[in-house]
């Protein structure tokens, strides 16, 4: 909900200020309001460590999350959580010790 300058969000009946919101969702929150600004657009979105404050549930969640807002994406991303990737995405994920340069 937006008044006067203001954007609030509604949680549970209660009405909250951005400043109110937990480290965990002013995370999420950012990384799908990235997401949604480009519309559609094919791009690759970089994220080093989005697990960071969010919870297990949520961090399962993240790839569909942001691939159901833009379906375009190719993402990159670091992560010291499997959870991350547990979802249906372990098939597509690259070791760093399985990378070599020659």
């Amino acid at each position: 909900m937006r008044t006067a300058n203001e954007i609030r969000f509604n949680q549970i009946g209660e009405q909250l200020s951005p400043y109110q919101l937990s480290a965990g969702e002013k995370q999420i929150l950012a990384i799908l309001l990235t997401v949604l600004v480009e519309d559609n657009q094919s791009y690759v979105l970089f994220m080093d460590e989005p697990e960071i404050s969010l919870h297990f549930e949520w961090q399962k969640q993240l790839i569909g999350l942001v691939l159901k807002l833009n379906p375009n994406i190719q993402i990159i991303m670091t992560t010291h959580s499997p959870a991350v990737v547990m979802d249906g995405w372990t098939d597509r994920v690259t070791d760093v010790n399985d990378i070599t340069i020659s």
